[in-house]
């Protein structure tokens, strides 16, 4: 596809560009991206071959500010943003909007309006949408039964995601239509067990006037891809391949630790945390199970959450960890070591982008008419209810 033909996108909270690499792959354009961190913002700009600004999105999300973008790189086709997580995320304080990044996308509803993009391509953790407060007055709809299933509903406690997903959908005068679909990445061929919410919308009239139908891409068939073979065979000219120089009661640790166990499973050994009775992480100084995806890749936390190595007693180094997001090899990384670890961890999985993207790239396309398709959440551009399908099909109304 020639450059001139490409769908042009830009990015908010565009990272080191694992949602962007993804994009790439399937046919899209990076225009820019902009991100408050210095060294993913030169991770991005090195990479994506575009505009990356360092900035707060406060900033930028300002009507003279987005005049001066759009003058300077004209229209965009679409717009992704993988708002930041921390205050949605179970591992964290779970503060949800009242966090510091809880808000956040409200500033990708201000670019929305300004921009009306035909479309757009939302992440976040899966936690977004559990262990909310469920408000009995809320209109959803079980698409099959047209009637409120309270025995479902009354445990979906869907407040702060319901909240999202209206403001959204009122972006723009026309408004978008949504879906968000619960992902698990292992199912789509990452070697990883990643779970998120992706969440994609069509402008009311694009939508209307090209009949758009939507359809997740498919789940592989067959077994997962396990860590062990996506770690096989990195070239030793690949960068990023700095080993951690580990304490000699880490690597005694690791040494009594089997395949697939972390360090609970080694009890009241001294070389484990026996004064330790609360916050057990499952993931502390777990070693991969070499049969098995590896367990969630994160771009934070202390002794213990490095992610390490099936086999050897070690950590991994942080082009493992970019093979487990499947960054491609020539991917290179801006920042120092622990820099660098965040920018990998926090990253969409890169096959994951690409298999979404060629989905949404198919959606764009004008069709004759409307098929419905199965979506976990479903609602209407400038719309009010929100339709939750759990396992029955969901269609246009």
């Amino acid at each position: 596809m020639s450059r001139e033909n490409k769908i042009k996108i830009a990015e908010l909270f565009c990272g080191a560009g694992g949602f962007a690499e993804g994009a790439k792959k399937a046919g899209f354009e990076h225009i820019w991206g902009i991100d408050i961190d210095k060294d993913s913002c030169e991770t991005f700009k090195n990479n994506q071959k575009c505009e990356a600004f360092h900035e707060k999105i406060e900033n930028f999300s300002k009507p003279k500010r987005l005049e001066k973008i759009r003058k300077d790189f004209g229209k965009i086709n679409g717009l992704l943003f993988g708002f930041p997580c921390n205050d949605f995320s179970l591992v964290g304080k779970n503060k949800k909007m009242e966090g510091e990044f809880g808000g956040l996308y409200t500033y990708a509803c201000d670019v929305l309006n300004f921009f009306e993009p035909e479309f757009f391509v939302a992440e976040n953790v899966t936690s977004l949408g559990k262990k909310l407060k469920y408000n009995s007055s809320d209109p959803v709809v079980m698409e099959k039964e047209k009637k409120f299933d309270k025995e479902k509903l009354k445990n979906l406690n869907y407040q702060n995601f319901k909240k999202i997903m209206s403001d959204l959908a009122k972006c723009s005068k026309h408004g978008y239509r949504i879906y968000a679909d619960n992902y698990k990445f292992e199912e789509y061929g990452i070697p990883q067990t990643r779970h998120r919410i992706i969440l994609v919308g069509f402008k009311g009239d694009f939508f209307e006037e090209n009949n758009i139908n939507f359809e997740k891409p498919k789940k592989i068939e067959g077994p997962y891809t396990t860590c062990k073979k996506a770690l096989q065979k990195i070239p030793k000219w690949a960068q990023h391949q700095e080993l951690t120089n580990h304490d000699e009661r880490v690597i005694r640790r690791l040494k009594k630790t089997a395949e697939g166990k972390n360090v609970w499973d080694l009890g009241d050994d001294k070389d484990g945390l026996p004064g330790v009775k609360k916050a057990r992480m499952s993931h502390i100084y777990k070693r991969l199970d070499s049969s098995k995806p590896a367990y969630t890749v994160t771009g934070s936390g202390g002794g213990g959450t490095h992610v390490y190595h099936y086999k050897e007693n070690r950590a991994l180094t942080n082009r493992e960890r970019a093979r487990l997001q499947t960054f491609p090899d020539e991917y290179n990384f801006v920042g120092g070591k622990e820099s660098i670890r965040r920018q990998i961890g926090m990253a969409v999985p890169v096959l994951g982008a690409e298999k979404i993207m060629k989905a949404v790239k198919k959606a764009l396309k004008k069709n004759k008419k409307k098929i419905p398709f199965h979506h976990d959440w479903m609602i209407k551009a400038k719309g009010k209810d929100l339709y939750f399908t759990g396992k029955e099909k969901i269609g246009h109304k």
